[in-house]
């Protein structure tokens, strides 16, 4: 395999950042050519193509998706020793919003991590759905989010970690077949997050699918009250399969598996665009390592 350099994973890193070479050329300041030059360099070194191309604009490949984190986080190191940033260093308050269901599995040790390593870094945390984060990350008012399914936004940098498995989680007492359907849980009190969200977008278009809709659908804009609800029995619905899994393993709940499946979604960095500041490149990194170490995250759906 050829070296692989810096200065390729930039060109890869911000090509797919922005969508277009002449855009990642802009944003590193060097002729378009150069930055061709350098993505092909990078896949021939790898010895797969990276980018989907039609016309200017450009879409990762499965290998490029898996690449972009890889390369993201070689940069973020890159910054860190630029600006001598040894352990400890980043100090001060940063504005985190945080997807609630992945919070309620992740975020302790996530903040467990950052005292260790950062440990005059102040987080200042909102936890909420991931379409009120991105409202109130667009109005500034947020230096970052950690986010499920979260949309394109000009001005504004998208980090893929992976994908979060979600599921039908309903309570044990319930009869219902070893496989689910639709029709199976149309006429069943079912709760979702409101108008939007990926938890609603997931349920209705589950019944969808079978061209029905719930009859008997509860909005919650709480993940932890939703959980709850769903682990007493009352209603059934849609949130991480990682919830759950100690409240099956009690007996509580049912991982319910289902006809059609229900996708994993994508979680996701969101930040002003350009290269992340240290505050906000020390959570990216400790959230890689949280989600290492966990076994987490699974690899992002291909198109």
């Amino acid at each position: 395999m050829s070296r692989i350099t810096i200065a390729q994973l930039e060109a890869f890193h911000w090509t797919a950042t922005l969508g277009t070479v002449e855009r990642a050329a802009k944003r590193l300041n060097l002729a378009q050519p150069t930055v061709s030059l350098r993505l092909k360099g990078l896949e021939e070194a790898i010895g797969k193509p990276l980018f989907d191309r039609s016309g200017r604009s450009v879409r990762l490949t499965p290998v490029g998706r898996e690449l972009m984190p890889e390369a993201h986080g070689v940069l973020l190191s890159i910054e860190r020793i630029a600006q001598h940033g040894e352990v400890g260093d980043v100090a001060g308050p940063i504005r985190i919003g945080v997807a609630e269901g992945f919070a309620m599995v992740c975020l302790s040790q996530i903040l467990e991590r950052l005292q260790t390593n950062y440990p005059r870094l102040q987080p200042e945390l909102i936890v909420a759905t991931s379409m009120t984060l991105e409202t109130e990350l667009h109005k500034t008012n947020l230096d970052l989010g950690i986010l499920v399914s979260p949309t394109a936004a000009p001005g504004f940098t998208l980090v893929p970690f992976g994908a979060q498995a979600t599921g039908w989680i309903a309570g044990s007492g319930w009869d219902l077949p070893q496989i689910v359907r639709p029709a199976d849980l149309a006429d069943r009190p079912v709760i979702a997050n409101p108008p939007n969200t990926a938890s609603y977008r997931q349920t209705i278009a589950w019944f969808g699918a079978a061209e029905l809709t719930p009859s008997r659908l509860v909005i919650c804009s709480s993940v932890a009250m939703q959980a709850h609800i769903i682990d007493t029995g009352a209603a059934a619905g849609i949130y991480p399969v990682k919830m759950a899994e100690s409240a099956a393993e009690a007996g509580r709940v049912r991982i319910l598996a289902t006809d059609p499946p229900i996708q994993d979604v994508p979680v996701c960095a969101k930040y002003a665009e350009g290269q992340p500041n240290p505050a906000v490149g020390a959570v990216l990194e400790s959230v890689r390592e949280v989600l290492r170490t966990m076994n987490y995250m699974r690899p992002l759906p291909s198109d």
